[in-house]
């Protein structure tokens, strides 16, 4: 129905959600909502100038376009409102880019500014306005316009994108209008400010399906990113453009029931009150009644923050610049840590004030005047699980199985259990994939291969039939290798109709190279290599330089008996910059497998290098350096991973048979008798 037809008999929430930066996500330029200078403004970056300049009342930009060639485009779309401006340019019919190119909207800006200032961007790199990875029909429109619908054609590569209203209005939502209209006596839509409402904007996330409607299920349309680095620190603070929903996840706020719209007024998006005033509708004397785990204390006050005066979101919720001038505050409402910087070179709040000081005088400080160190929580368990320490395996486990615990801290210690092989992580594999909650058993589907065939199988059929799609897309191509065996005909019918399920989500993201290389893992599992590969070429069509499909292009080949063949797409992966440790750890065996043992250990060398916090990496580099006759170095690099990650058992192998062969039998014995202690008779008789 679109907007203005709720106005009638929902003016006061009309009034405040127009002009609010929903109500601006995306419009037509005007003068009313360009706030850019267009008057022939100019900027200059990497040898290109971008003109601004107005004609006939439209707006246009020029600028380089896909050859490098300068272009004029006209503005098709204003994109945002503050603190930036964003615009979004047609280079083909249907397909729109979103400008590198901003207006700095704060009042101390006033400018336009390049949103990757620090790199050199040619018209060809990934990040040029140009690119996939600025595409509007893909990317942006999803979360910035109302009911939409990608409409890419995989054949001809074009975009016939939909929307129901330009911006996000008040169906986004509250849900279809009309529903309400034809019966506005009923209850209708969900809480305007209800979690899964916000999540499917306000999240990393993959998409999953289309058609999304307040009250539907998050995980039925959308699979978000786990709480793991790259995209947050190692204890689950925000440090790539993660938005807000891994973080508040965290939080023991959205454990006790709070939820966005308890801070946030849903139709103007900014907060309910201004400063401290916010945290002490709750945090006070005299909590609210809906909270009753609330304690009654005054939180404002030195007594509790140290300080003469202080905002409780410096401390509690520190902030991060996105986007070049968007300060996002991190919404895991943790309590400072600087601990954990010490532990594990994590951010802490203290430092954004105190930057004289060092991270051990502020945990002293805070320990000192708390009267002791601080609780472990979701921020031990989050860091400890980047670590592959051996030590942390049982911790791991025991956070996996705490149901105290929110489930998406539950998931990340379930996807950390892979280098672990004792029995505490296969029992919280075992028991997660029987989790109430959807995010452990997505943690622990990841696992799925460490389970005894027959409750490994038990479990497929379970996740199969999953309510949530995000959980039976997820566990579709572990099932696909079934289908080659003796399987009952219902079990068939269920691996099939999961399978297609995971086929419509990749069709729904045709336009991505994962989409592709998620549906070759899956004909390569069902045992057809020419679909296989033609899936891989596609992604590589899309994305030339895309080193999952080239990585396992090349090992597509290897298992087809075509080894050989597979060395110029691994070189060329490990081209690629930046540089990636798994694309050299892949060419290094794979060179290893040549029997070029030289230009092996120099690729191993980098994956180590680039990476050494895996423990693989200084695992297999160790090895290629004891063969090339370097005892001696391999045994520096597997100490300094005994002392990074502990006594793994593949660790402690290698220094007592590397140290046998160095005929230092004493050094040998003490590795030997470790591993006998730490994994068993097995180890008893080895010489």
């Amino acid at each position: 129905m679109g907007s203005e037809a709720c106005a009638g008999c929902h003016a006061g929430a009309f009034e405040r959600w127009t002009g609010s930066h929903h109500d601006l996500a995306m419009a037509i330029p005007s003068p009313a909502t360009v706030v850019g200078d267009f008057d022939d403004a100019s900027f200059t970056k990497d040898g290109v100038t971008t003109r601004f300049h107005r004609r006939d009342g439209a707006y246009f930009v020029d600028t380089d376009g896909p050859s490098g060639a300068l272009e004029t485009y006209p503005v098709a779309y204003t994109f945002g409102v503050a603190p930036l401006q964003q615009y979004l340019l047609e280079t083909e019919p249907g397909r729109f880019q979103a400008l590198g190119v901003a207006w700095d909207a704060r009042p101390a800006g006033r400018e336009w500014f390049h949103l990757y200032p620090d790199e050199r961007i040619a018209h060809d790199d990934i990040l040029h306005w140009t690119s996939d990875s600025q595409n509007w029909n893909a990317i942006c429109a999803d979360c910035h316009s109302t009911d939409v619908r990608k409409g890419f054609d995989a054949g001809t590569g074009a975009f016939a994108t939909t929307y129901s209203e330009r911006n996000v209005g008040c169906e986004a939502c509250h849900g279809p209008g009309s529903l309400h209209a034809a019966e506005p006596g009923t209850a209708y839509g969900a809480a305007a400010a209800d979690i899964e409402t916000c999540a499917p904007c306000h999240s990393r996330r993959a998409q999953l399906a289309e058609g999304f409607r307040p009250g539907a299920a998050f995980l039925d349309h959308y699979l978000p990113a786990a709480v793991t680095p790259p995209l947050y620190h190692a204890d689950g603070q925000i440090l790539d453009e993660v938005y807000v929903y891994g973080s508040f996840l965290q939080s023991r706020m959205y454990q006790e029931g709070v939820t966005c719209g308890h801070c946030h007024d849903p139709h103007t998006a900014e907060p309910l009150l201004a400063g401290n005033a916010l945290c002490t509708q709750c945090h006070s004397e005299t909590p609210r009644p809906d909270f009753p785990t609330l304690t009654a204390r005054r939180y404002d006050d030195p007594e509790h923050h140290f300080h003469d005066a202080v905002q409780c979101v410096d401390c509690h919720m520190p902030s991060r610049v996105y986007m070049g001038v968007d300060d996002r505050r991190d919404h895991g409402f943790r309590v400072p840590r600087p601990d954990l910087t010490l532990r594990f070179d994590v951010p802490n709040a203290c430092k954004g004030c105190h930057e004289d000081r060092s991270p051990a005088w502020a945990a002293d400080e805070i320990a000192r005047r708390a009267g002791g160190p601080p609780t472990p929580g979701a921020a031990d368990v989050l860091a400890l699980a980047t670590t592959q320490r051996f030590d942390a395996e049982r911790a791991l486990s025991e956070a996996a199985a705490n149901p105290a615990l929110p489930g998406l801290v539950r998931r990340s210690a379930l996807l950390a259990l892979g280098p672990y092989e004792f029995g505490f992580s296969q029992d919280a594999i075992a028991a997660g994939l029987r989790d109430a909650d959807p995010f452990v058993r997505l943690g622990a589907l990841e696992h799925l291969s460490r389970l005894p065939e027959a409750p490994r199988l038990a479990a497929l059929r379970r996740l199969m039939g999953d309510p949530l799609r995000a959980v039976r897309v997820s566990a579709a191509p572990a099932a696909a290798a079934l289908l080659a065996g003796s399987v009952s005909p219902a079990d068939r019918a269920l691996i099939e109709d999961a399978l297609e399920e995971h086929r419509a989500v990749q069709a729904l993201n045709a336009e991505r190279p994962e989409a592709h290389t998620n549906l070759a893992v899956v004909h390569a599992a069902l045992g057809d290599d020419a679909a296989a590969e033609a899936a891989l070429r596609r992604a590589l069509d899309i994305a030339p330089h895309w080193i999952p499909a080239l990585v396992n292009l090349a090992d597509l080949y290897r298992s087809s008996g075509r080894d050989a063949e597979g060395g110029t797409y691994l070189a060329e992966a490990a081209g690629v910059r930046p540089a990636s440790s798994e694309a050299a750890y892949a060419y290094g065996l794979w060179l290893i497998r040549q029997g070029q043992p030289a230009r092996a250990l120099e690729q191993l060398r980098r994956a180590y290098e680039l990476d050494p916090e895996h423990l693989r990496n200084g695992y297999v580099y160790a090895l290629a350096l004891h063969n090339a006759g370097e005892g001696a170095s391999a045994i520096s690099v597997l100490e300094d991973s005994l002392a990074r990650f502990g006594g793994h058992r593949v660790t402690l192998e290698a220094l007592a048979t590397i140290s046998r062969d160095l005929g230092e039998t004493d050094a040998a014995r003490r590795y030997a008798e470790r591993l006998v202690a730490t994994f068993g008779t097995r180890y008893e008789a080895l010489p």
